[in-house]
């Protein structure tokens, strides 16, 4: 059997190349969201997959009173996908939000739709005394917890991140969040489910399989998207999404409008 002398050196190695990992997350994720690229936020993510044992993560930001993904990796909701702000999601942009830890539990953000979560971390990202979006890491089978130095990293990432989000087009323009207000009304929340794949391109059947409704289903909600936004054809549909800021692919949902 090994000494006690040999244990301890072992342990100690563990526990300094343990050290390293975290602070290599740290020094990389500052150095890319330093550079200023397009791409940094994403690329963050995936150094924390690459450091954590989480299979999927994603960064989302408030918009006009939702939530929109703003980066993610993984298999969950794609980027610029925009949902209601509720439940537990709601509590995380409060100014007072800590870090929430949740075990087999659905998620808002697993696909397919209503997947449940093994273990769910989510992050505040606040920035002077405001909640500005949520770093979510999620596995879909259990794990255990992250030891509490492996914690204090993560939540220094999402410290991090915090520093380099900017304000949605929605939100830095008041004029979108009024039109994005006002086709919301116009649309029923399964009309605003499909609106939030047409610009993706997919095929009635494809988005049929997503939303586990049948294809024709999907071409009568289409029909009357066209209609009620007075366009000619899912193109002009997906071309307006964008033009509103929903997504800078085009891929957002819209919440319902609020009653005045």
């Amino acid at each position: 059997m090994p000494s006690d002398t040999t244990h301890s050196l072992r342990q100690q190695y563990r526990d300094n190349q343990a050290n390293l990992a975290r602070l290599r997350l740290l020094h990389d994720a500052g150095r890319v969201l330093a550079e200023g690229q397009e791409s940094a936020i994403s690329a963050v993510l995936a150094y924390t997959l690459e450091f954590s044992a989480f299979e999927a993560c994603a960064v989302l930001m408030e918009d006009a009173g939702a939530l929109r993904v703003h980066v993610s990796k993984g298999p969950v909701l794609p980027h610029g996908t925009r949902f209601p702000v509720q439940g537990i999601l709601s509590a995380m942009l409060k100014p007072d939000a800590k870090v929430m830890i949740r075990q087999n539990s659905v998620s808002r953000l697993l696909l397919p739709a209503g997947g449940v979560a093994g273990l769910e971390l989510l992050f505040p990202l606040i920035r002077q005394g405001r909640a500005h979006g949520i770093l979510v890491l999620i596995n879909r089978k259990q794990l255990a917890k992250p030891a509490p130095a492996d914690m204090l990293t993560l939540g220094t990432l999402a410290n991090i991140l915090a520093l380099s989000l900017h304000e949605s087009p929605a939100t830095a323009n008041p004029q979108l969040n009024d039109r994005i207000k006002q086709i919301s009304g116009l649309l029923t929340a399964r009309e605003r489910e499909v609106l939030s794949w047409l610009p993706h391109g997919l095929t009635n059947a494809d988005i049929g399989d997503r939303l586990g409704i049948a294809r024709g289903t999907v071409k009568i909600h289409v029909e009357r998207i066209i209609h009620k936004l007075a366009l000619q054809d899912r193109t002009q549909v997906a071309a307006l999404a964008v033009e509103l800021g929903l997504g800078t692919s085009g891929t957002s949902d819209i919440s319902p409008a609020r009653p005045s």
